[in-house]
């Protein structure tokens, strides 16, 4: 049923009727945002990234092929558009403490107990060391971690929308937790 309505969006606004993509606009940004967001780990980038998404969105909307679902062309467009912009930018840090979702921390998405001051002071620490691991990851790297881990996607979805060969997001998934193993085994003295 959305998938029908979505094209029949689609159709209008390829006519130009600028009230259908302000629709099919308004039923997806919050999704292009949380994806935007899961990437940069900043509200700032995710918004710029939004923006960007969005018109790109738009205006590749004669590109899309009627009668396939919309929301994987559009993860697709987004995750290209946020690859594109992190590149031209330096490495940005993940925050753990903004909201993912509504109301949703990052943080607060693990477990973790603040009952205790001691837990929570040793738990926020913690936060900040895998924060810090993340956010020193390289772009593509973070991407497919992003993507397998809080997207819950499969591999071939991955390698789908990110156009990279299959091997290729197994060993950048391999080499990113590899690498945030042994950040982590040299913050707390673990071993490899």
């Amino acid at each position: 049923m959305e998938s029908n309505t979505d094209h029949k969006l689609i159709i209008r606004c390829r006519e130009g009727e600028e009230e259908a993509c302000r629709l099919l606009l308004s039923r997806y940004e919050a999704y292009v945002y949380r994806l935007c967001y899961k990437i940069s780990g900043s509200r700032e980038d995710a918004l710029d990234f939004t923006q960007e998404a969005l018109v790109k969105i738009l205006t590749g909307l004669d590109n899309f092929q009627l009668g396939r679902p919309l929301k994987p062309w559009l993860r697709q467009v987004t995750v290209n558009v946020c690859l594109n912009c992190l590149k031209r930018r330096a490495p940005q840090t993940v925050s753990l403490d903004q909201p993912v979702a509504d109301g949703v921390v990052l943080g607060d998405t693990l477990s973790g107990s603040a009952d205790d001051p001691a837990d929570a002071a040793e738990w926020q620490d913690t936060r900040e060391v895998i924060q810090q691991a993340v956010s020193r990851l390289p772009p593509q790297q973070r991407l497919v971690l992003v993507m397998r881990h809080q997207e819950g996607l499969s591999y071939e979805e991955i390698a789908a929308t990110t156009e990279l060969p299959l091997g290729t997001v197994k060993t950048y998934l391999f080499r990113a937790r590899q690498q945030l193993r042994s950040q982590l085994a040299g913050a707390y003295g673990w071993e490899r």
